[in-house]
């Protein structure tokens, strides 16, 4: 069973990523899903559960555009939308490191793994002695 939660359906938020320039990300939250907006074109995608009304497992995520890769703009989202789950009371998020198929872009699983354990790792998550999940307890 999953509980939807519903966070403000969208805001602005002004951001410096990697490149030392400001940039406006438009979030918008919908009860399993955020997507991030930059003037008006797509830049992150999250899918989510919420398995109780304090637990939050993340599906999947994914910048839209390859290209965007190592610019900050993961880490930016990741972060804001991991204060928002906190400010609705989740207190533990979960999710999976890699899947049996690595996405298109990447020359297997086990290099998606480790790059999304460095990624998790980046971002505050645990990874759990088996190396398949990541977890981060919110205060």
């Amino acid at each position: 069973m999953s509980i939807p939660v519903y966070i403000r359906k969208e805001y602005f938020r002004a951001v410096d990523l990697k490149d030392k320039s400001a940039h406006i990300l438009e979030f918008q939250y919908l009860p399993r899903t955020v997507d991030v907006y930059e003037k008006g074109l797509s830049v992150f995608h999250m899918e989510y559960l919420l398995e109780t009304k304090t637990r939050a497992d993340i599906v999947e995520f994914y910048l839209t555009d390859f290209g965007l890769r190592g610019k900050g703009y993961g880490t930016v989202c990741m972060n804001e939308i991991i204060d928002q789950l906190q400010k609705k009371g989740v207190t533990l998020i979960t999710a999976p490191l890699g899947y049996k198929l690595a996405p298109l872009g990447y020359t297997g699983p086990d290099q998606y793994r480790e790059l999304m354990a460095g990624f998790y790792e980046k971002v505050g998550f645990s990874l759990n002695g088996d190396g398949d999940m990541a977890m981060k307890i919110l205060d």
